[in-house]
């Protein structure tokens, strides 16, 4: 994977980051609440989420992610037996976190999962 591959929004590269963050530690596949929260865990690392993480942004990410092929969605049930939508990285996960690295808005999110 290489920068041409990354979406060109700032906002849209941080759910990605969030994405291959979760994917990392086998929370794949994930929903958007779960996207939103590691989001708002890590809006002190970036510089695109100064007005916070809203849901229907992060559904909007996600929505442009998987329609650019870098994610799948599938239907995953929830513990209340409800299916929803649930997505997974379709790109390597230690790929995207090369990729962001030297990212201005995400870089040092993407630096802090490389340790």
């Amino acid at each position: 994977m290489d920068m041409h591959d990354l979406p060109d929004r700032p906002f849209q590269r941080f759910v990605l980051l969030a994405a291959a963050d979760l994917a990392m530690h086998d929370d794949a596949p994930f929903h958007s609440f779960d996207v939103r929260e590691r989001c708002v865990d890590r809006t002190t690392d970036v510089a695109c989420a100064e007005g916070g993480v809203e849901r229907a942004a992060v559904l909007q990410a996600l929505e442009a992610l998987a329609d650019a092929g870098l994610l799948t969605e599938t239907e995953v049930s929830s513990p209340v037996g409800k299916g929803r939508p649930g997505y997974d990285l379709t790109v390597d996960q230690a790929a995207v976190v090369e990729a962001l690295a030297g990212d201005d808005a995400v870089g040092a999110y993407a630096a802090s999962l490389r340790d």
